[in-house]
């Protein structure tokens, strides 16, 4: 049994007896049957594989988002184990605290101060940057009835369908 790629190749060879005149009917008719059981089974074991990977991808995918709700739940646990440490040591007026083989100490966050804009609308504007960029969806209308040098249409891809 050959490979899909070969298999593609016999077909090509298909195509050409079936459009030579002084090919013999049942040479052809036998031909076809060959290639095309040939291609049926190698699609069918291909389906096989395909189906398979697609059951794994979905295991893993649902294993990485049961790691990943437990991970949030270990980040907002640690969250609220550190803020209740820190929330003693301020009432206390702690800065540092002895625990067992470990020092706990409150320290102030580096990098820039948080900036919390009140009123992001009366920013005057020697403050403010502006961004500009491509309209898609205008560009794609403006292509349907003009060519530029600066952008094109690219057609759709395709995917298999397996029902």
């Amino acid at each position: 049994m050959g490979t899909l790629y070969e298999i593609t190749n016999e077909l090509e060879t298909l195509y050409e007896m079936a459009t030579d005149p002084d090919c013999d009917p049942q040479v052809l008719t036998d031909t076809i049957e060959g290639v095309m059981g040939e291609l049926e089974s190698k699609a069918s074991s291909c389906v096989y594989v395909i189906k398979q990977l697609e059951m794994e991808q979905e295991k893993a995918k649902e294993v990485a988002r049961e790691f990943t709700a437990k991970a949030t739940i270990r980040e907002n646990n640690l969250k609220r184990i550190k803020e209740a440490i820190m929330f003693t040591m301020d009432r206390l007026g702690l800065n540092e605290l002895e625990a067992g083989d470990y020092k706990i100490k409150i320290q102030k966050n580096g990098g820039k101060e948080p900036l919390i804009l009140d009123h992001p609308e009366e920013v005057p504007d020697n403050l403010t940057k502006v961004t500009i960029e491509p309209d898609k969806d205008k560009i794609r209308e403006y292509l349907k009835d003009n060519s530029a040098s600066w952008a094109h249409i690219e057609p759709r891809g395709r995917h298999i369908s397996i029902k």
